[in-house]
């Protein structure tokens, strides 16, 4: 396989530096005042070879890589592909490159992905943190790197905050199913920092009923047949349960297939996702969820920090948190008994 050239090689054939390079390849000859008979030349050497610059070597020359780093909890959550895959579409058209990497949960595991795509000079990040980076945020803030948080609210970090109404949605979600005649509502949950306001939603509607909360709260380093099986303990150890909350749409799967494969009464109970989910509308019933608007979302997120990264902008971009509603889509999962 032939060599690819750098930077450095292409300016050494043309026999200018590499900054000169770089400002024309980027479109800034005539800007930086360099001669047009420079610029000729190095627009004929781009037509006859093909050259196109590595991200490396431009970020070398003008302190910018063109690449934003993303950090989720799991990629395999559908919430956050979704999201990712909203963010790319748009990166791309403004000739970023989007990086996705997962913490897998894992404060030590979230430290080094910051690290590692810091040391790769990515030009801006988005995080969906965990309970513990705070101070390595506030590092990264120090750097002067610009950052957006989402899916999780820090208030003591004077940055972009993009979040959706967790509270509300948990508590209408819970309200939905007592108003169809459910009384013994079981919750089901990750024990993550991103569910608080999810369990403060729910606790917060049951108790207003004079009901009785119960909750499960599931470590996240489980795997997908461990968390089926902690959910089928759950639900035939609490036979009075007649209908489930689950936190997110991954931990409704898990649960669809443990009510599945008791079968029986079980097969009656009520369900309602936060999280919407492609396959809600065909399974059979389909699935109460609380939606996310996840293209507004990931447009809000992306278009905030490309304004941020661009160093021509006349104002500059103030930390703002913005708190997105969610909606209430009901199908049969919930129907009144």
């Amino acid at each position: 396989m032939k060599k690819k050239r750098s930077i450095y090689d292409v300016a050494n054939e043309l026999q200018v530096s590499v900054t000169t390079l770089s400002f024309v390849l980027n479109g800034k000859g005539q800007e930086k005042r360099i001669s047009k008979e420079v610029i000729q030349k190095i627009e004929n050497y781009i037509k006859e070879t093909g050259y196109q610059p590595n991200h490396l070597g431009r970020s070398l020359s003008t302190g910018k890589s063109k690449t934003i780093g993303m950090i989720v909890g799991d990629i395999n959550n559908p919430f956050f592909s979704e999201v990712a895959s909203g963010i790319e579409k748009i990166a791309l058209k403004a000739g970023y490159t989007l990086i996705v990497a997962s913490s897998n949960n894992e404060l030590n595991q979230m430290k080094s992905v910051i690290k590692l795509l810091n040391d790769r000079n990515v030009d801006g990040f988005i995080i969906s943190p965990i309970a513990g980076i705070e101070e390595t945020l506030a590092d990264l803030k120090k750097e002067g790197k610009p950052m957006i948080i989402f899916n999780c609210f820090f208030p003591d970090l004077n940055t972009f905050n993009i979040v959706v109404d967790n509270k509300k949605g948990a508590f209408e979600a819970t309200r939905h199913l007592y108003e169809n005649g459910f009384r013994n509502i079981g919750f089901i949950t990750l024990n993550l920092y991103s569910q608080k306001e999810r369990i403060e939603g729910y606790t917060n509607f049951i108790e207003s009923q004079q009901l009785n909360t119960n909750i499960l709260k599931l470590p996240y380093e489980l795997n997908y047949e461990q968390i089926i099986n902690k959910i089928t303990s759950f639900i035939t150890s609490n036979d009075e349960l007649d209908s489930v909350f689950f936190s997110t749409n991954f931990l409704t799967l898990g649960g669809l297939k443990a009510i599945s494969r008791l079968g029986g009464k079980y097969a009656k109970m009520g369900i309602v996702s936060f999280d919407d989910h492609l396959l809600y509308d065909v399974l059979n019933p389909g699935i109460t969820a609380i939606k996310q608007p996840v293209k507004q979302i990931s447009a809000t997120i992306i278009n905030h920090l490309l304004s941020m990264l661009d160093k021509d902008a006349d104002k500059k971009v103030e930390p703002q948190t913005i708190m997105f509603p969610v909606e209430l889509i009901v199908r049969a999962s919930s129907s009144k008994r």
